[in-house]
């Protein structure tokens, strides 16, 4: 009873930020999304983690302004809900949009050794550039692992998000570029192609402009659905707007 006491008036004390952090720490890290969702359907609606730590932000900032105007209570508590729900669900989009992006890259990195395997095929469809589709395939996967540090560090205080298996699907094809490339970075620079070598500035410098675009639109993606949940649908909209256009 004390100990449940005890984690309660934590818990009525946290910040946002504080809130989803325990979150992560307690139900989310070291699960694959499967045993996440298992965990999920396990338990109560309430458990969710939109529902629970709305509920933990609203009782902190009662009991941090409590005796004050009510009305400015309630702004404060509905601003407080939108940052940890925005912090959740950009949770969730990283997962969503680094699983389906790795898929993609598993797709060009498995499509590149076939074609390197089979002569013929370079034939067939005229392409002899195979360095530079596997520097495009590269550049796409460690731009995607930037993202995810970036999106870390920025808003997690460095904290893991990414379930226990999408970390898995980006490391392991990372980790096979990286060992097969260090090999092809030797040939190239000997050869007249010194721009595909992978490890140089510019090339780094493509990574980190794809990790900022990436990074954008995830954050645009958690930020939009927070502001359809809140009802500020024309924000919502005004986010996505660029993305539907082209123009991002």
């Amino acid at each position: 009873m004390l100990n449940k006491r005890r984690l309660t008036q934590i818990e009525v004390s946290l910040t946002p930020k504080q809130a989803v952090l325990l979150w992560l720490r307690q139900d989310f890290q070291g699960k694959t999304s499967k045993e996440y969702s298992r965990w999920l359907i396990e338990r109560p609606v309430t458990a969710a983690p939109r529902i629970r730590v709305a509920r933990q932000v609203r009782g902190a900032i009662q009991t941090a302004m409590k005796g004050q105007d009510s009305v400015r209570t309630w702004q404060a508590a509905r601003q407080a809900n939108m940052e940890a729900d925005f912090l959740i669900l950009l949770v969730f989009w990283t997962n969503s949009v680094v699983d389906d992006r790795c898929h993609t890259g598993w797709l060009r990195i498995g499509l590149f050794f076939q074609r390197l395997a089979n002569p013929r095929l370079l034939d067939e469809d005229g392409s002899h550039d195979l360095e530079a589709d596997l520097r495009e395939a590269a550049a796409e996967l460690f731009s995607i692992q930037a993202a995810v540090e970036r999106i870390q560090a920025t808003y997690f205080a460095g904290e893991r998000i990414l379930a226990k298996d999408v970390r898995e699907s980006l490391d392991i094809p990372i980790m096979l570029l990286r060992c097969f490339l260090a090999g092809l970075n030797k040939e190239l620079g000997k050869d007249v192609h010194p721009e595909l070598v992978i490890d140089s500035v510019e090339f780094r410098s493509v990574v980190d402009d794809k990790a900022l675009k990436k990074l954008r639109y995830i954050r645009d993606l958690a930020k939009s659905q927070m502001f359809q949940h809140f009802g500020r649908r024309e924000a919502a909209r005004a986010l996505l707007r660029p993305y539907i256009l082209g123009s991002q």
